[in-house]
């Protein structure tokens, strides 16, 4: 229930930061804004976040810890996310991820890893499982 309330929270405030934007700035200069960072959103997340899933998907298929680099690229891809999604709150967080440089980045993605490395310590060293099987006709 707190997080739906949270939420609730967060689309007002993104609404009423547009409806302010939109009194201050005009309605051109807000739709301009919102239209051309759902564009670079588009763009972040076809760059960084498609090659970062697919290294992922090919770590996890060969039994391994997908390195720091591929959750870099899923920071990358959340924050274009954050950029298609309307309002300047989330334009800001972005905005935050991408001008925080590769240092950022960086740290979120080793955290990521070692998170995953945690949860799932089988990925770290390659699992071989023993038994006995039997052909039947």
């Amino acid at each position: 229930m707190p997080a739906l309330l949270l939420l609730i929270g967060f689309v007002c405030l993104e609404t009423w930061g547009i409806l302010q934007a939109l009194h201050t700035l005009g309605g051109a200069f807000v739709l301009a804004w919102l239209i051309g960072a759902a564009a670079v959103g588009m763009v972040l997340i076809r760059r960084g976040g498609l090659q970062a899933f697919q290294l992922l998907r090919y770590a996890v298929a060969r039994g391994e810890l997908p390195p720091p680099q591929v959750f870099q690229g899923l920071v990358m891809a959340f924050a274009g996310l954050l950029l298609i999604l309307p309002g300047f709150l989330t334009d800001i967080i972005a905005v935050s991820l991408l001008i925080g440089g590769a240092g950022l980045r960086q740290r979120l993605g080793s955290r990521l890893s070692a998170t995953v490395a945690q949860a799932r310590p089988d990925l770290q060293q390659p699992v071989t499982l023993d038994g006995e099987y039997r052909r039947r006709n």
